[in-house]
């Protein structure tokens, strides 16, 4: 009995903390129209538009802005999931990697300026791969005609084929 009350209790909290938590921001919202109508205008003969009724002011106000479709749209995009674009905070590690505890050999050369595209080598073949946006700040390098992606993140850099959804190389670090 305690355990259904204490329970139903906490429900009842949480359901008053959210439903205040909500009116905040809409009550805030009502404030300031109620504030704008108390004052005085010296312009007499400007007509003022009726402001918008305070409900609906409310339920603006207590939608947030993220889930409102048209400041979807308006954020910028970078990256295909959505988010924008983070540039990485490390510098990009090139040159003569060994991977794994095979110690396999992958040689990485960074071929346009500020790393827009690299030439991995892997296994005697070598492919181009062209850098694309990220929303966490990895290095993100793809071919698409050959299916392979280079991740490098701090610790480590890592090669995958798309097509047959395996991982190549994982561990890579510049050799001593």
């Amino acid at each position: 009995m305690k355990r259904a009350l204490s329970h139903s209790l906490s429900v009842v909290c949480g359901l008053l903390g959210l439903s205040l938590s909500l009116a905040l921001p809409a009550h805030a919202a009502g404030e300031s129209v109620a504030a704008s109508k108390a004052a005085p205008t010296r312009k007499a003969k400007t007509q003022v538009k009726p402001a918008a009724p305070v409900a609906t002011v409310a339920a603006a106000a207590a939608t947030p802005a993220l889930l409102t479709p048209q400041t979807a749209q308006a954020q910028p995009v970078g990256t295909e999931n959505g988010y924008p674009d983070v540039t990485p905070v490390f510098a990009f590690k090139d040159g003569r990697m060994v991977c794994g505890s095979h110690q396999t050999p992958m040689d990485i050369k960074v071929e346009a300026a500020n790393e827009e595209s690299v030439l991995v080598t892997w296994n005697h073949k070598h492919y181009l791969l062209k850098r694309k946006p990220t929303s966490t700040g990895a290095y993100h390098f793809d071919d698409a005609k050959a299916g392979f992606v280079l991740i490098q993140i701090p610790t480590k850099s890592m090669l995958f084929d798309k097509k047959n959804m395996t991982r190549l190389a994982d561990d890579c670090v510049p050799s001593p």
